[in-house]
């Protein structure tokens, strides 16, 4: 899944009480795509959408004012700014 040209693997696996649970695995963020997040459905499974919809929430709140990007990991920068090709 790709959202604001961040890189997402999301798998599914249920939770003790056999409700869903998505793991988002950030391939293009920091730590070397080890980084992500995990959220649980209370009932049913989430939608193709909705799951962009909380990926993007996240990447927002990641670089967001008081997010942790800039604070927890400086020297990454986000696929969306454009890098100067002579890096």
């Amino acid at each position: 899944m790709v959202v604001r040209g961040e890189v997402f693997r999301v798998g599914d696996r249920r939770q003790p009480d056999g409700g869903p649970s998505y793991d988002f695995t950030w391939l293009n963020g920091p730590a070397g795509g080890t980084y992500g997040f995990t959220i649980g459905a209370t009932s049913g499974r989430i939608l193709r959408s909705e799951l962009e919809v909380h990926a993007r929430q996240f990447v927002e709140a990641f670089y967001g004012p008081g997010g942790i990007g800039g604070t927890d990991f400086p020297d990454h920068v986000p696929a969306e700014v454009e890098r100067d090709p002579r890096e």
